[in-house]
C-alpha cells in the first residue's frame, strides 16, 4: 500500500520543495495539492488558533497546477491534484494545464477531479448548476481530445461544451491518470467509465467496503476490470500516543468543525442528525457564511460520535488497525492529511513522528 500526503498551501512557496524532498526520504509515494480558493474554517474560528499568529487566514492557497510545475524537478514523487473540478475552467483549458503538469513531472502527474464544492464556486459567482452532468460530459470530451492525432480537427457538440474546428495537439507523456473523487451512485458510475483511480474523502472502512462493491458492479457494466482502477482514500488524521489525548483533541472547536463537512446521510447511518439538517457536507459548505457565534453554536450541538466520523483517529496502533482494514478491502493508496496539530500546535513534531511509525509498519 502506498501513502501520499497533502502539500503546503501557505507561503512561502519554497516550503513546497523542502517538504517534497523530506517526504521522498521518508518513503512517501505522492504529494497532493488541494485546488481551492477557500479553506474549511470560518475565519473567526481560525483566529482562535495558534496558526493565526503566522498565517492571518486559512484561505491562502497557491494554484495547484502552478505549484506542481514549480516543485516537479526537485522530487521523484508522484504529484497530484486533490481534487479539482470542471466548473472554474473549460475542459480544454483544464486539459492544457494537466498536460503541462504531466510534462513538468515527466509523466508523474495525477489529475484528481470531482464534481466540485460550493465554497470554491458559489461565492465567486460561478454557476454550480448540474456539476455532475458537466463533469461527465467534460471527461467524455477530454477522452476524445486525448485520442485525436496531431493535426486532426476536433468537433464536439454537447449539452454544455461545444468545439468547432478546434485543435489540441499538446500530447501527454504516456497517459494522464484520472482519479475521481466519487461518493454518490452517479459519480461511482462515472468513475467506472472514465476513472483510472477512485479517491473518495473521509470514508471509513465499513462505508468504503460497501461503495467498492458498487464500483465493481459498475466496472463490470462498462466491461472493465476493477483492477484497472486504483483504489485510494483521502483521510483526515488525528494521532497521539494516548487515547485520552486524542479524545481531548477531538473536542477542540477547530477539529469539531470537520464534522460539519460530513453529509447528513452519513449522520443518519449512525442514528444521528446533522446540525444543518439535510446537508451535503463539503458540497454545500461555505465557511464564510458563518460568524463566530453561529459556528460555535453549531459546533456545540455536534455529538462526539459524529466528530469521530470525520477522522481516522487514535494511537499509532489504532491507526495501523484502521489502515489494515482499508488494505484488506482493496485500498492501494492512502492520502494522509495530518490535522492533529490544528487542535494543539505543540503536537506538530510528535504527530508527524507517530505517522512515520505507522507508515513503517506497511
Amino acid at each position: 500500500m502506498e501513502f501520499g500526503t497533502v502539500a503546503p498551501t501557505f507561503p512561502p512557496i519554497e516550503n513546497l520543495i523542502k517538504v517534497a524532498k523530506r517526504l521522498e526520504e521518508k518513503g512517501y509515494s505522492a504529494l497532493w495539492f488541494p485546488d481551492h480558493l477557500m479553506g474549511w474554517y470560518p475565519n473567526d474560528l481560525w483566529l482562535e488558533t495558534e496558526f493565526s499568529k503566522r498565517y492571518p487566514s486559512c484561505h491562502m492557497f497557491y494554484d495547484a497546477f502552478c505549484s506542481i510545475c514549480y516543485v516537479a524537478n526537485s522530487t521523484k514523487l508522484k504529484l497530484g491534484v486533490s481534487v479539482t473540478e470542471i466548473l472554474r475552467r473549460h475542459p480544454v483549458v483544464l486539459l492544457q494545464q494537466a498536460v503541462t503538469a504531466n510534462h513538468a513531472t515527466k509523466g508523474r502527474f495525477i489529475l484528481g477531479i470531482g464534481a466540485g464544492e460550493a465554497e470554491n464556486v458559489v461565492p465567486y459567482g460561478i454557476d454550480f448548476d448540474k456539476p455532475v452532468a458537466k463533469l461527465e460530459e467534460a471527461l467524455k470530451l477530454i477522452r476524445i481530445i486525448l485520442n485525436t492525432d496531431c493535426g486532426e480537427v476536433i468537433n464536439f457538440k454537447g449539452k454544455f461544451y461545444k468545439l468547432k474546428n478546434a485543435a489540441f495537439d499538446l500530447k501527454p507523456i504516456g497517459q494522464i491518470p484520472i482519479w475521481i473523487g466519487a461518493h454518490g451512485d452517479r459519480m461511482l458510475r462515472i468513475t467506472a467509465k472514465y476513472g483510472d483511480g477512485w479517491l473518495p474523502v473521509n470514508i471509513l472502512p465499513e462505508v468504503y467496503k460497501e461503495l467498492i462493491k458498487r464500483l465493481e458492479k459498475y466496472a463490470r457494466d462498462e466491461k472493465r476490470d476493477i483492477d484497472e482502477i486504483t483504489k485510494a482514500v483521502f483521510v483526515s488524521l488525528v494521532i497521539d500516543e494516548r487515547r485520552e489525548e486524542v479524545e481531548k483533541l477531538l473536542k477542540t472547536p477547530i477539529l469539531k468543525c470537520h464534522a460539519l463537512l460530513i453529509p447528513s446521510y452519513i449522520y443518519e447511518r449512525y442514528g444521528l442528525r446533522h446540525p444543518l439538517g439535510n446537508f451535503r457536507g463539503l458540497v454545500d459548505y461555505i465557511p464564510t457564511e458563518f460568524d463566530k457565534e453561529k459556528i460555535l453554536k453549531l459546533i456545540n450541538s455536534i455529538p462526539d460520535k459524529a466528530v469521530k466520523l470525520a477522522f481516522v483517529s487514535g494511537t499509532p496502533e489504532d491507526i495501523v488497525d484502521t489502515f489494515d482494514k482499508y488494505e484488506k478491502i482493496g485500498v492501494e493508496h492512502i492520502v494522509i492529511w495530518n490535522v492533529t496539530y490544528f487542535g494543539d500546535f505543540s503536537k506538530v513534531r510528535i504527530s508527524y513522528d507517530l505517522i512515520d511509525e505507522v507508515i513503517k509498519h506497511f
